[in-house]
C-alpha cells in the first residue's frame, strides 16, 4: 500500500508542467513512434490529395491531342487508384491520431483525478465540486478536440498548402503562386481573428455548463427538500433561467461563426485565379488541362481549408482549457506538507498533545481553534462537547491531518504530527463522521472500503460490533445487498451504524467519533456504546458528543467555546468548577433527574 501511494506521488509530482500549453503540447511526447507514423500517413495523405487533380488535367490534355487513347485511360485508372489510396491512408492516419488523442484524454484526465486527490481539503473549501467535476469531463475532452479534429487538420491543411503551392508554381509560374501564397496568409489571418473573437464566448459557455452542472445536482441531491417546502415549480423556473443563457450564449457563438470571412477569402483568391487561368489560356500560355489542374488543385484546398475557422477555434479553446485545468492541477497550498524523507518510530498507544494550536479555514474571518493547548492521557475516553462553531470537527480533522496548523503543533508520543506522513496517520486514525457518507455498492464495500482484503468473516465480526448484523441479516441478499446513492435506501442509524463498522473493520489505535450516535434510538444506542465499550480498551477514542452517558463514562471532558478551551476534566469536577459546562449539562435531557439523583453510580 505504501508503495502505491508512494508511486502515486512520485507520478503526480512529474504532472507539473511550466503552464497549460505545455500541458497540451505534451500530446507530441507522450507516443512519439505511434505520432511518428500518423505524421508520415497524414504528409502522404496530404500530398496524395492532389494528385487526382493533376492526373485529370492531364488526361483532359492527352484527350484533346490524341483522343480517347491507351494513356488517357491510363490516367483515368490512375485517378481512381489515387483516390483509393487518398482514402486508404488518410483512414488509417486518422484512425491512429484518433487512438492517440483518445489515450491524451485518458491520461488527462487521470493526471488531473490524481492530482486534485492529493490536494489538501483547503483545495476543496475554495472550489465548488461540481465545477471541478465539470471541468475534469467537459473541459478536458474539449483539450482532446483540440488534437483531433484541429490540430491534425491544421497540420495536414499546412501540408497540403506548400504541396498545392509549389504544383501550381510548377503549372502556372510565379506570378499565380504569389497570389495563392497571399490570398491563404490573408485567409489564415482571419481565421485567427475569427477564432479570437469566438473564444471568450465559448468560454462563458464553459463556466455556465458547469453552474448548470452545479445547480443540477444541489436539485437532485436535495429533492426530499425542494418537494417537502414546495419549490419545485421555483427551481424548475430557476433552471430553466439559466439553462436559457446557457442557450443564447451558444446561439450568440452561432451566430457568430455562420458569417465566415475566411470563407469569403477563399472565394475571392479563387475567382481571381480562375480570371487569371482563362486569361493565360487565351493568349495560349496556359493549356486547358492546366486550367483544370489550377482548379482542381484549388478546389482540393478549399475543402481541406473550409473548416480552419473552426478547427482554429477548438484549438484556442483547448489551450485555454489547458491552463484552467494546469492552474487546478498545480494549486499552491498555503500551507503546505512538510517534506518528509524518514518516518520516525511512533508509539501510537502513548499521549496525544495540543501545544498552542491555532487552525483558520480559507474563508473564515476568525479561527476556529486558537492557542489550544491539551494533553490527552494514552487509552483515554475523551468526550468533546461545546456549542455550534465551537471547534469539535476542526478537531477532530486536525488528528486526521485532514488540515494543518498554522500555529502550534500536534505529538503523539512527543513525535510531531508535521513528521509524519498523512498515509501514515490514517492507518492508525479513523474518524465516523456526523455525516455518513456511503458509496454506491454493496454493504460489504463500503464495510470494507478501509480494508479491501478484509474476510467476510472480519467484516461480519466488525458488523457485529456495530450492531449493524441484525438489520443486514434481514435484507434479502445480506452483505451483497446494493446500496443506493449515499446510502438513501438506509435509515439515518443504519447509516451510521455502518459507518462505525467501517472504522472498527480499520482496527485504528485513534477511534474519532463524530457525534455518531445521533441518529440511533436508545436501545440501539445502549447496544452501541457496550459495543464501543469493548471496542475503546488499550484505545483513544475522542467523542464529539452531547449525550449524558457519554460524558458520564468519559475519562476526560473537554469543553471548547469559540476555538478556545474552556474547561479540561471530568464530570464531576466541571459540574463544580466550570459554569459553562453546567448550564449546557443542565439543557441537555434528563439531567434534572440525574442531578437529583446526585448522578449515576
Amino acid at each position: 500500500m505504501l508503495l502505491i501511494l508512494r508511486t502515486m506521488n512520485d507520478t503526480v509530482g512529474d504532472f507539473l508542467y511550466r503552464n497549460g500549453t505545455t500541458l497540451f503540447f505534451s500530446f507530441f511526447r507522450r507516443q512519439p513512434l505511434k505520432l511518428f507514423f500518423s505524421t508520415v500517413l497524414m504528409i502522404l495523405a496530404a500530398f496524395s490529395s492532389m494528385v487526382p487533380a493533376i492526373l485529370v488535367g492531364k488526361a483532359i490534355d492527352i484527350l484533346e491531342s490524341e483522343g480517347f487513347s491507351q494513356l488517357f485511360i491510363f490516367y483515368g485508372i490512375g485517378v481512381l487508384i489515387s483516390g483509393v489510396f487518398f482514402y486508404l491512408i488518410s483512414f488509417i492516419g486518422l484512425f491512429t491520431f484518433v487512438t492517440l488523442s483518445f489515450s491524451f484524454e485518458r491520461d488527462i484526465r487521470q493526471e488531473y483525478f490524481d492530482t486534485i486527490q492529493s490536494h489538501s481539503l483547503t483545495f476543496f473549501d475554495e472550489h465548488n465540486s461540481s465545477h471541478l467535476l465539470s471541468m475534469g469531463m467537459t473541459e478536458i475532452s474539449q483539450m482532446r478536440q483540440g488534437i483531433v479534429p484541429a490540430l491534425r487538420a491544421i497540420m495536414q491543411n499546412i501540408f497540403s498548402v506548400l504541396f498545392i503551392v509549389a504544383a501550381i508554381y510548377s503549372i502556372a509560374g510565379l506570378q499565380m503562386t504569389l497570389i495563392t501564397l497571399v490570398g491563404f496568409i490573408v485567409y489564415y489571418i482571419l481565421a485567427v481573428y475569427q477564432a479570437r473573437r469566438i473564444t471568450p464566448v465559448r468560454m462563458k459557455l464553459a463556466d455556465t455548463a458547469a453552474e448548470l452542472t452545479e445547480q443540477s445536482q444541489e436539485i437532485f441531491r436535495g429533492i426530499d427538500v425542494v418537494r417537502s417546502f414546495k419549490g419545485t415549480v421555483r427551481e424548475i423556473l430557476r433552471f430553466r433561467k439559466m439553462s436559457k443563457r446557457y442557450s443564447d450564449l451558444g446561439i450568440r457563438e452561432g451566430r457568430m461563426a455562420a458569417f465566415y470571412l475566411p470563407n469569403l477569402a477563399l472565394l475571392l483568391l479563387t475567382a481571381a485565379l480562375f480570371a487569371m487561368s482563362v486569361n493565360k489560356v487565351t493568349l495560349l500560355q496556359m493549356s486547358v488541362g492546366d486550367l483544370i489542374q489550377v482548379m482542381g488543385l484549388l478546389v482540393t484546398l478549399q475543402l481541406t481549408s473550409m473548416m480552419m475557422p473552426q478547427m482554429l477555434l477548438f484549438l484556442n479553446a483547448a489551450i485555454t482549457n489547458a491552463n484552467r485545468i494546469w492552474e487546478k492541477m498545480n494549486w499552491q497550498d498555503p500551507q503546505p506538507d512538510k517534506e518528509i524523507t524518514e518516518v520516525p518510530e511512533i508509539n501510537w498507544k502513548g499521549e496525544l498533545r495540543f501545544e498552542n494550536v491555532t487552525f483558520g479555514y480559507v474563508n473564515s474571518k476568525r479561527p476556529a481553534l486558537k492557542n489550544l493547548s491539551v494533553s490527552i492521557p494514552p487509552g483515554s475516553k475523551v468526550a468533546l462537547i461545546g456549542g455550534p462553531g465551537s471547534g469539535k470537527s476542526t478537531f477532530l480533522k486536525l488528528l486526521l491531518k485532514l488540515y494543518v496548523p498554522q500555529e502550534g503543533r500536534i505529538t503523539i508520543s512527543g513525535v510531531d504530527y508535521e513528521d509524519i506522513p498523512h498515509q501514515i496517520i490514517r492507518q492508525h486514525v479513523s474518524m465516523v463522521e456526523q455525516e455518513v457518507f456511503l458509496f454506491s455498492g454493496t454493504i460489504r464495500d463500503n464495510i470494507a472500503f478501509a480494508r479491501p482484503d478484509a474476510t467476510d468473516e472480519e467484516i461480519m465480526v466488525a458488523a457485529e460490533a456495530a450492531q449493524a448484523m441484525e438489520f443486514i441479516s434481514k435484507l434479502p441478499k445480506g452483505l451483497d445487498t446494493m446500496i443506493g446513492e449515499r446510502g438513501v435506501d438506509l435509515s439515518g442509524g443504519q447509516r451510521q451504524r455502518i459507518a462505525i463498522a467501517r472504522a472498527i473493520l480499520a482496527d485504528p489505535d485513534i477511534l474519532l467519533l463524530d457525534d455518531s450516535a445521533s441518529a440511533l434510538d436508545s436501545k440501539t444506542e445502549e447496544l452501541l456504546r457496550k459495543a464501543l465499550d469493548n471496542l475503546s480498551e488499550n484505545r483513544l477514542t475522542i467523542t464529539v458528543t452531547q449525550r449524558l452517558t457519554t460524558l458520564l463514562k468519559a475519562d476526560l471532558i473537554i469543553l471548547l467555546k469559540r476555538g478556545s478551551l474552556l474547561a479540561v476534566g471530568k464530570h464531576d469536577e466541571l459540574l463544580d468548577k466550570c459554569m459553562e459546562y453546567r448550564r449546557i449539562f443542565e439543557l441537555l435531557p434528563e439531567s434534572e433527574r440525574i442531578l437529583a439523583k446526585g448522578g449515576i453510580q
